[in-house]
Formats: C-alpha cells, structure tokens, sequence
C-alpha cells in the first residue's frame, strides 16, 4: 500500500515529467523557446509585467504561484498539492548568549529552530559536516547527551573544540573526512545522525551511513543539491530511480532558486554580470555566425567593476575567439539589456517549478529511508524568509 510520501512522490514526478519542457530549457541560452509556442498566453504575459510586478513576483514564491493560477490552475493545483507542514516545536529550548557568538542572525535562527524540531532521545549525537560546532552546542544542551561532530577542516576543528571546552560541554571533535568510514564513537548504531545544510553528496553519504548502519535516528536538512561530481542526479530510492526524469546540474540549480535576497552591492553586480553576459552573447553569435549560445566561465568580482569592452576580451580569450578590433560595445550593451528584460521576466515560469523540484529531491531522501526501515516525517523547520532550504526530513529506525 503507497503512504502519504510515495503517493506524493508519485504525482510530483509525473506532472513534472509531464511538463518538462516548460522548465528544462533555459531562457537565458535559448532564443527560441519551446513553450513560447505551444504556451503564447504565458509568453505574452509574462513579458507584458511591468518592473515593480516583476520584482514582487522573483522574491516571493506565493506570490507566483497565485499570479500563475490565474493562467495555470491545473498544472499549479498539481504541482503544489503537497507542502511539508510546519514542524512542531518540541519543547522551549535552553539558549546561552554565548551559543550565538559571532553568528549571523539568519543561522542563527535556522540553528535554533532546527534544534527546537528534535525529539528528545537518550542517545548521544553525530553532527555531519559540524563547522565550529554551533548547532551541536545547542543540541548538547537541550539534549543532553554527548554530540561528535563530523568536521573536516582543522582550522574549524580546533576552533569548535575551544568553544566547547570553554563551555565545558560533552562535545568531541573528529577532524575526518565523511566520504570515508566513520570512526568508531560516530558509527554505532544506537546514535542519532543530524546534518543542518548538508550539501550536495554529503547529505546521500549521511543517509546511506545512517541506512547501512541501521543507525537508531536521523535529522537532515538538505541542501546545494547541484554540488554532485556526477553529470546527472543519483538517485537513492526505488522510486526515484524508477522515474523518467534524469535531473542534469542545471535542473538541480533550478531546486534550488529560491535565496533569500542578497545585499545590494552584491545584487548589483549579479544583475550587471548576467546582462554584460548577455551582450557577449550577442557579440559572439554576429562574430561566430553561429546562433548559438557560448558558455563562459565564471569570472573575478574585479572584472566586473571595469569596462564592458576588458569582460569582451576576457570573455573571448576564454573561448579563443577572435573579436574584432572596432566593435560598436553601446550597440551590443543595448541588445543585452533589452534580452535581459525579456529573460527576466521568461524565467519566472521556470521558478514555478522550483519549488517542485526541491520537494521530488527530498521525497526521493525521505523514501529511500523507508524502504530501509524508517518512520519517516516531513516537515518544515523555519520560515522560508529565514532559509528557503527549510525542509526537514526525520527518521527513527521501526
């Protein structure tokens, strides 16, 4: 019999298999869009929003899925029927001043919510990918059992041991590479495992360790789904592997769009390195001639602060492509600026998938946990304006 997971599972995957071709092509290296055909009431709606609309609608995931409904009720009414609830606060938890030192807010508040969502279980803690220790200090003392974090950077390592003896607290540090076995006090069986953002394969490692091992508990909280040194995503569960979606890295970067907005210097020169993109890519089809898109590699923040003309030939030596010696840079500024407000505004039904996305990811986590023999919840930890990676996912061994 299928369970409230898999059923979800089940019908997430197909209306996103169903659809694909409305998010697996990029408006920002393509031209000629599939769905701008066969969807011209999307398309022509879409680039008719104005600039205040359109700012409303990339920072905030409601807004856009009720702007879509309007034009779209099925295919939203499918692709949002499942939402993690939010997790129960377990118990008021016990803070220090110091626990929060030298953090800021946002992490802290993802710490202590985290916390706050965990079950109080008699058993000692492994925390996965630990940094300096804050969440297990944390855990520690609303726990109160031993924790062992997982760390492989030792500058991080000795500097969570001093914090902890500082506080002296029952944590160990293990400076250790979680790619590889665990050592002995991290690997019994009666532990709970818990990962706050672990990324990419990481967090895969944590569950088969957990699985494996017939661990007693987990708590994790994927994240960077992308960071995968595979071209395609591995899944773990039977059901994920049964599907017809083969997630490449640019499927898994679409999971994770959602951010929470970055400073504004920094946003600016996000905003003014896509559109000196695009104007590069208008300059290289005319050179080329070749109407198709080149990619370049990332560059220095410094780059961005001189002139369009030097990212021009950093950007073509990058490729070895020969440009021009007189080249009209306002011309193709003006045609980068003018792709980018459409491309702004096109990639809006790709964020609707979003969403979507992330949750098939985490479903796939959460089932292949219960086909090892878990009781499995999903659920939300945090608000999405403290983290939009606020899914948590919890297993105890049945």
């Amino acid at each position: 019999m299928r369970n409230e997971l898999s059923t979800a599972f089940q019908q997430l995957d197909g209306v996103l298999a169903a659809n694909q071709d409305l998010w697996s092509c990029q408006p920002f290296t393509n031209n000629d869009l599939p769905w701008s055909h066969t969807h011209r009431h999307l398309t022509g709606a879409l680039l008719a929003l104005g600039d205040e609309e359109l700012l409303a609608l990339h920072g905030s995931q409601q807004l856009r899925q009720h702007w879509f409904q309007h034009l779209e009720p099925d295919l939203c009414a499918a692709l949002y029927a499942f939402e993690p609830p939010l997790a129960a606060r377990v118990r008021p938890l016990e803070l220090d001043s110091f626990d929060s030192l030298h953090m800021p807010g946002r992490k802290w508040q993802q710490i202590v919510s985290f916390a706050g969502a965990l079950p109080q279980r008699n058993l000692p803690h492994v925390d996965w990918c630990a940094g300096k220790g804050h969440l297990s200090r944390v855990v520690q003392r609303n726990q109160r059992q031993p924790v062992h974090c997982l760390e492989w950077d030792a500058a991080l390592v000795a500097t969570g041991s001093a914090l902890a003896a500082r506080q002296c607290r029952d944590i160990h540090y293990h400076q250790h590479d979680v790619t590889r076995p665990l050592p002995l006090d991290c690997a019994d069986p009666a532990r709970v495992h818990m990962g706050l953002h672990a990324c990419g394969e990481l967090h895969h490692h944590l569950l088969r360790h957990v699985a494996s091992t017939r661990a007693r508990a987990v708590a994790l909280s994927p994240c960077c789904f992308h960071k995968v040194s595979t071209e395609y995503y591995m899944p773990l569960s039977g059901a994920a592997r049964n599907s017809q979606l083969r997630l490449d890295r640019a499927a898994l970067h679409l999971a994770l769009k959602s951010t929470v907005a970055a400073r504004r210097t920094e946003r600016e020169l996000r905003e003014r390195e896509r559109w000196w993109r695009l104007a590069f890519d208008a300059l290289q089809r005319d050179v080329r001639g070749c109407d198709d898109y080149l990619n370049v590699p990332s560059c220095k923040r410094e780059l961005l602060r001189q002139g369009f003309g030097d990212f021009c030939h950093w950007a073509a030596s990058e490729r070895q492509l020969a440009l021009p010696a007189a080249i009209d840079y306002d011309h193709y500024l003006q045609r980068g600026r003018e792709r980018q407000r459409a491309i702004t505004r096109l990639e809006l039904l790709r964020q609707l998938f979003s969403r979507p996305l992330e949750l098939w990811l985490v479903l796939d986590c959460a089932l292949f946990l219960q086909e090892h023999g878990y009781r499995v919840a999903v659920t939300q930890f945090c608000d999405n304006s403290v983290s939009p990676r606020n899914i948590l996912i919890q297993g105890e061994r049945i």
